[in-house]
């Protein structure tokens, strides 16, 4: 499943500022109970790489809530959580 093109925009402009990317993921009851499971994290530069390695977390995640995470890793906070894909 290809990504919007405001979350590809969102992914440019994080990558730019020098900030991490990660997904969580979860069905219903972990996404209620905000219990998310950490997913796999990206660092580097190259957008389409990320946004590539992110679409094969949605066909891997299918089914199950995908949140995207941006993370300043000077300040050790988030600083985007978006959901990017909902099941169904």
């Amino acid at each position: 499943m290809p990504l919007d093109l405001e979350t590809q925009k969102q992914i440019r402009e994080l990558l730019a500022q020098g900030c991490r990317l990660g997904i969580e993921f979860g069905n219903d009851r972990r996404v209620r109970n905000n219990a998310w499971q950490s997913g796999s994290s990206f660092q580097g530069n190259e957008a389409s790489e990320a946004i590539a390695a992110l679409a094969e977390s949605l066909v891997e995640h299918s089914g199950e809530y995908v949140r995207l995470i941006g993370i300043d890793p000077k300040a050790k906070r988030r600083v985007l959580e978006k959901i990017i894909q909902r099941p169904n």
